[in-house]
């Protein structure tokens, strides 16, 4: 089997965890150790954090033909710190565990999402990575239905034994990813340097000045010069304040406003990833057909809609309402990310891709620093509806930014 077979299937396994630690581990600290609202901010920002620092000190720098080693290394790490949640009884036992899994996280799906685009021929690119994108719609569904199904009968702590056994399943898989993806690698980087070596040299012998001067730098200057990619940043930096907000809070925000069961809280999650998941395939089908057209227009709306759910959140009176606003935030949530690996894959080339897509999933990490952690005092001051006002706000005033930029560069290339 190609490859990108494999790819997706880790991809699959390892989205299902994430997403069921970020939902569960909420529920477990509160509910299982027993400690306030305060708390749930200080371990969603442990992760973050852990999960941030490691992709700036190590993620960014490997280079590409590493990336298969470095995912296998941290399945191995993730599987034990899964493992340590299963048995932790105090909270400082369980932030051990927290900061391991997020070393783990920070390893293994940058180079995931690198490996899409490096194993992917240039034809194929955008749609393997809806494809990427479509498989973590599906994990975000089937990790909260297998959950709310043994929750049903099991007890919080014993879902950590099954995020364990797909920890395992995945390391695998990518045992066979590595047998092959170094040596696509080696080649493609060896095509484009001769391709770039070739352009030098009619760049040279066009140059009538003499001044035969190409540009170099380190990948990570290239990259916050480059307005496409910061403009990508800027977008998915303001939808995953919202979404680390969400996820840490929601589940909290339903059992204690509408009384409800935990597998009642999975199945809620189930609902916005299902309305993710259906807009993600819609998506697919138009990128089959090559029409995904003004990038930017997408990310912008998208960012208004979110603002929308939060304020119908607010609103909600019954779990049937709030559930109508999670199906909605579910649209945004399918879109941003993948057009924005999209406008990457345009904007950024091979040498430099580890580092942007390290620099893009370390939004998330800046968003469960940002959203969780500081909105937890105010959560815990004024209740969690209040967060929820002030995320809607944010998110509008993004929304307006956004247009604002839109408008400015619009006027830019008027002007040349």
């Amino acid at each position: 089997m190609p490859t990108i077979f494999f790819v997706f299937l880790v991809i699959l396994l390892q989205r299902a965890n994430t997403n069921m630690i970020q939902s569960i581990n909420p529920l477990f600290v509160k509910y299982v150790l027993d400690v306030n609202l305060v708390y749930i901010g200080v371990t969603t920002a442990t992760y973050a954090v852990s999960t941030l620092l490691v992709r700036y000190l190590l993620s960014i720098r490997v280079k590409p033909q590493l990336i298969s080693r470095f995912i296998i290394a941290g399945l191995i790490l993730f599987s034990f710190a899964i493992f340590g949640y299963f048995i932790s009884t105090s909270f400082p036992e369980f932030l051990i565990f927290v900061i391991l899994s997020g070393f783990a996280t920070a390893i293994i799906m940058p180079f995931l999402l690198s490996l899409v685009h490096l194993v992917s021929d240039k034809a194929d690119v955008e749609k393997n990575l809806t494809v990427y994108s479509l498989m973590l719609s599906l994990a975000l569904v089937f990790g909260p239905l297998l959950g709310s199904a043994l929750l049903s009968v099991l007890s919080i702590r014993y879902i950590y034994l099954m995020l364990c056994g797909f920890g395992i399943t995945a390391f695998f898989f990518a045992l066979k990813i590595n047998k092959t993806a170094k040596n696509i690698l080696t080649e493609r980087i060896k095509k484009e340097q001769m391709d770039t070596a070739a352009k030098n040299e009619e760049t040279l012998g066009n140059d009538e000045s003499g001044s035969g001067k190409i540009q170099k730098g380190g990948s990570i200057a290239r990259l916050f010069k480059n307005y496409g990619f910061l403009e990508v940043i800027f977008y998915n930096t303001a939808f995953s304040i919202s979404f680390a907000s969400i996820v840490a809070f929601g589940g909290v925000y339903a059992k204690d406003n509408f009384h409800i069961e935990y597998f009642e809280i999975t199945l809620l999650f189930a609902l916005f990833f299902i309305s993710s998941l259906i807009v993600r395939l819609g998506l697919l089908y138009f990128t089959k057909r090559g029409v995904i057209k003004n990038k930017t227009e997408i990310l912008n709306i998208s960012i208004f809609l979110a603002s929308l759910s939060f304020i119908f959140m607010v609103l909600s009176k019954g779990i049937f309402f709030y559930a109508l606003s999670l199906i909605l935030l579910g649209i945004p949530h399918a879109l941003i990310f993948p057009i924005g690996t999209m406008k990457i894959s345009e904007a950024v080339g091979t040498n430099d891709i580890v580092a942007a897509n390290t620099i893009y999933q370390s939004n998330f990490d800046l968003g469960g620093i940002i959203g969780p952690f500081f909105l937890a005092y105010l959560g815990e001051a004024y209740g969690i509806r209040f967060v929820f006002i002030i995320i809607a706000l944010f998110l509008f005033l993004s929304f307006i930014a956004g247009r604002l930029m839109q408008r400015n560069k619009a006027k830019a290339v008027k002007a040349l």
